[in-house]
């Protein structure tokens, strides 16, 4: 019998050369906690390939894919918010977000939602908590990681979180409802890569427990080019400095681990 709902959100911008292993990953199947079911969200954010055709034929061949699509590209933060309203109105019980590059391991997913099942709010694959870390990250990449793992940890630290731009994520849905009542204005402006932070540091001020999961990040499988805005991330991620108290936890008054 099917319980919890797990809502599983792909944003697509040009990803037609992962579209076969990120199908290949679930075809082979997921493991989730009993009682639990799973249904893809496929966010197509204008993109100018091949991508929309192939996760097409994918939604014919399995009952589980929806596709939503952007007629334009509006970036990563609005293709979550996208997929997160289909998430409620699905009803489900805990939503994923993850890269679909075919550089997150869909074996993951199970233990994402087990602790979010088990009393987490958030669960964080991260790649810096022990246990976690990348193959085949170039050395700018990681040396980009390493800089903003650095300047939010002493901006806005949050106890436990050591890994806060990654996008694979497991979310309470009551706690997205909540922000999206909640929270003033859009729960995410940020158009750039900076949406996983701005989401994050917004959702902590709701939150109760946020934990993470060791991740290695599997770059050595990513086959579409980079879509990371350096410049305007960079600019974004500044931004978020100048947020108000009450819509960014600046590490204080929270109790999370």
């Amino acid at each position: 019998m099917i319980e919890r709902l797990v809502a599983i959100i792909l944003p697509m911008y040009n990803e037609e050369l992962s579209v076969p292993a990120l199908r290949s990953m679930f075809e082979c199947g997921i493991s989730l906690p009993k009682g639990c079911d799973y249904r893809i969200i496929i966010i197509n954010d204008g993109s100018r390939d091949a991508t929309l055709q192939k996760v097409i034929e994918w939604a014919k061949a399995d009952s589980k894919v929806t596709i939503l699509s952007h007629t334009e590209n509006k970036g990563l933060g609005q293709a979550i918010l996208t997929g997160f309203y289909e998430a409620v109105r699905m009803n489900a019980s805990c939503i994923v977000t993850m890269d679909a590059d075919a550089t997150h391991p869909g074996e993951l997913i199970g233990a994402l939602v087990k602790t979010v099942l088990n009393g987490a709010e958030i669960a964080i694959a991260s790649r810096f908590t022990k246990g976690g870390g990348q193959v085949g990250v170039p050395f700018f990449r990681r040396l980009l990681s390493f800089g903003a793992r650095k300047y939010y940890g002493l901006i806005f630290p949050l106890a436990g979180v050591s890994d806060y731009t990654v996008n694979f994520r497991a979310y309470r849905a009551e706690l997205i409802k909540n922000a999206c009542n909640r929270v003033d204005g859009s729960l995410l402006v940020s158009s750039t890569f900076s949406a996983t932070v701005e989401l994050l540091l917004k959702l902590a001020t709701l939150c109760r427990k946020i934990s993470e999961v060791p991740m290695v990040l599997q770059y050595n499988r990513k086959k579409s080019r980079s879509k990371l805005g350096i410049a305007a991330t960079i600019r974004d991620s500044l931004k978020l400095c100048t947020l108000p108290k009450e819509k960014c936890p600046l590490g204080k008054g929270l109790r999370i681990s």
